[in-house]
């Protein structure tokens, strides 16, 4: 049988501070996140930047953004978290590998989109193949 007379309730007090904390932490890095990706998304409008682009750069910075806050809130809780980190560093290390011809391409679509040296209708003549271009897209 349980012996309440032996039972030390600061322990449970202590963790119900920790997860107020940590659910305080959440909540508020939540709002942070959101308020930065609109701010982010506004200016990138202003400036005219390709909406695929401003899509695509927002979700990338809410994500990032996201995990940092779980992270944080995991910690908080007094979880280890030194293992997740290492663990989602190697993830996207072997991703970065993998994916390298993929990310260059990227890498590319990105730089036609913000420095426009042609635009969709322009005649293209580039690596022995021309044509009318037809779209711009982050891949292609």
């Amino acid at each position: 049988m349980f012996d309440f007379a032996s039972f030390d309730s600061s322990v449970i007090i202590a963790f119900l501070i920790r997860l107020v904390v940590a659910t305080a932490i959440f909540v508020g890095g939540a709002l942070i996140s959101r308020w930065i990706v609109a701010f982010t998304k506004k200016h990138l409008t202003q400036r005219e930047v390709d909406p695929l682009l401003v899509n695509f750069a927002s979700s990338i910075l809410y994500w990032t953004l996201m995990l940092l806050v779980v992270i944080f809130f995991l910690n908080t809780l007094g979880f280890n978290t030194t293992a997740l980190v290492a663990v989602l560093g190697a993830a996207a290390l072997a991703i970065g590998v993998a994916l390298q011809d993929s990310l260059k391409n990227f890498a590319s679509g990105v730089l036609l989109v913000i420095f426009r040296p042609f635009n969709v209708g322009h005649y293209v003549d580039a690596g022995g193949t021309s044509g009318i271009v037809e779209e711009i897209t982050l891949f292609t």
